[in-house]
């Protein structure tokens, strides 16, 4: 009867301890691959935002469970150069309206820090980017680091994603 009783006792104590979660970390949450849905981009300063790739921006971002990820995109309204030999203006167009970056990261907190091997204007390349991540359901909301722009002001890019898996 008390190796029943015992044994009863350890099956409990090992249900218990295995229970539901009540809240994932950030590195297993960010796992998967996300669609891009909106991106704002805030004025530090002043706090007016605006939308530089438009209303309906696309693209992905991937996080590997192994900290690999890649991340692509692309302005609402991106138009195809009339001809399979693009002319340097287009060329251009297309570099505006897109972009790309990809490497490893690191999760600590609320924060990851992206370590950057490539770039779209490979001056992200070998460098180190911090960004909040918050997951919430199937929608992750990924905020920059501030951002310097051409313009000589500092920005903050806030980009909204949903899950695809």
């Amino acid at each position: 009867m008390k190796s029943i009783l015992t044994g009863a006792t350890g099956l409990a104590l090992l249900v218990a301890s295995v229970g539901p979660a009540t809240a994932q970390d950030l590195a297993s949450q960010i796992v998967g691959v996300w669609k891009r849905v909106s991106q704002v981009q805030k004025d530090v300063n002043t706090g007016v935002t605006t939308k530089p790739l438009g209303e309906h921006p696309t693209g992905s971002a991937v996080f590997t469970r192994g900290g690999h990820f890649f991340w692509i995109q692309v302005a609402d309204g991106r138009r195809a150069p009339e001809s399979w030999v693009p002319t340097d203006a287009d060329r251009i167009a297309l570099y505006n309206t897109a972009a790309f970056g990809s490497g490893t990261y690191k999760v600590d907190g609320d924060t990851a820090t992206l370590i950057y091997d490539s770039s779209s204007g490979q001056s992200w390349t070998g460098t180190q980017r911090r960004a909040q991540l918050q997951v919430s359901g199937k929608v992750l909301t990924w905020t920059s680091a501030p951002i310097w722009g051409a313009d000589s002001k500092q920005y903050v890019s806030i980009v909204t994603m949903e899950r695809v898996e």
